[in-house]
């Protein structure tokens, strides 16, 4: 039989498999605009931000049961333009999180290929897009298989990276002057790279009769994360100091070719890991949601970011702040404002009431300054 423990870090699996991706990437060069310790601080804060926003989504989940998605666990709490505007924001995340995956996929998949076959950029991301694109047709079971052996072994590699680089960091790269200029793109970034909202219906189905569990699952897959992105951001930094590039891989290219050609390896299993587990959460939005057949929500998940890509749409900080800092923001706030109806309606039940509504106020605060200051920089 299995054990809570058990059930706890198997559900947390396809959390930690959604949030660990392209966004860590972006951290280092992130967090290097407003210094390493306003950065850390905020690395902090957002985990803190997005692991309430996780736990307030996952009390509305289990209240709602069966196949539910976001667009039907919101639906009753906000009413029909409520929810349109939820629905937009979260499914555009979505949609934003994949074309970020397609680019950083490219460029990785580039790097481990060219040396037997080469691409150019764009010959490299179509390449990238059409094999995650087919993995994806498998359905959330079959990944959930392939996240039962990947994520323990990207885990691993992540963390063989990070040994392999801090011998390397020197003190003096940590010293970056502290700057308020870049906050609100930094907050941007990190609200992109904790967006996990996706994974938790697959969590609740993962645990069955035990969902009660979920909110252990939630709080153990956004600490690994933390930790995870913490260490990468201090091992790149301490490498690359002010020269840290957009792409942490390619700015570690002063450690050789042998190692990026090793971290772009790690990147891209986490990549397609990540897409794979992202475009099939919203492909199932789609399915149960809004009762598509299986092909049209199959191809419109891969089909929007694929038309954004060659409409222009290639800039990575600018899809990650975006992404994360506006319309991850927008999610965030309609999130909060469905569970406070629910909690005023008194649909949750009371065991839900024990998140502080000043908590509730400051992470609605914070939602709405980056959104401001992500669309004003």
């Amino acid at each position: 039989m299995q054990s809570d423990g058990s059930r706890v870090w198997c559900a947390a699996r396809p959390l930690i498999g959604t949030m660990i991706g392209v966004g860590m990437l972006g951290l280092p060069f992130a967090v290097v605009r407003v210094g390493v310790w306003f950065g850390m601080v905020e690395l902090v804060l957002s985990a803190l931000v997005c692991y309430l926003v996780l736990r307030l989504y996952g009390d509305l989940i289990v209240l709602r049961g069966g196949k539910a998605r976001f667009i039907q666990v919101i639906d009753k709490e906000l009413g029909h333009f409520g929810t349109g505007v939820a629905s937009i924001a979260y499914i555009g995340a979505t949609f934003g999180a994949l074309l970020a995956f397609l680019l950083f996929g490219g460029q990785f998949l580039r790097t481990v290929t060219f040396g037997i076959f080469p691409m150019t950029p764009t010959e490299s991301s179509m390449a990238f897009f059409f094999l995650a694109s087919i993995l994806t047709i498998g359905g959330s079971l079959f990944i959930a298989r392939v996240q039962r052996v990947l994520i323990p072994i990207f885990l691993f590699c992540i963390c063989c990276l990070v040994v392999v680089a801090a011998p390397n960091a020197t003190a003096a790269h940590f010293a970056l002057p502290a700057s308020m200029d870049g906050l609100g793109l930094t907050f941007g970034v990190m609200l992109f790279s904790f967006h996990g909202m996706s994974a938790l219906p697959e969590m609740r189905d993962i645990l069955g009769k035990k969902v009660s569990l979920l909110s252990r699952s939630i709080g153990v897959g956004t600490m690994v994360v933390t930790a995870v992105y913490a260490a990468f951001i201090l091992a790149v930094i301490g490498v690359t100091g002010a020269q840290t590039t957009e792409n942490a891989i390619r700015g570690l290219s002063v450690l050789g070719s042998s190692f990026v050609l090793f971290a772009s390896g790690i990147a891209l299993l986490v990549t397609f890991t990540v897409y794979t587990n992202v475009a099939s959460a919203l492909t199932n939005t789609f399915l149960y949601d809004l009762r598509m057949r299986f092909a049209h929500a199959w191809l419109l998940t891969a089909g929007i970011p694929l038309v954004a890509f060659f409409a222009g749409a290639q800039k990575i900080s600018s899809v990650l702040s975006i992404t994360g800092g506006v319309l991850g923001s927008l999610t965030g706030i309609m999130m909060l404002i469905a569970y406070e109806r629910a909690r005023v309606s008194a649909e949750l039940p009371k065991n839900s009431l024990n998140i502080s509504q000043w908590a509730i106020a400051l992470t609605f605060v914070i939602f709405v300054s980056t959104m401001v200051s992500t669309t004003l920089r």
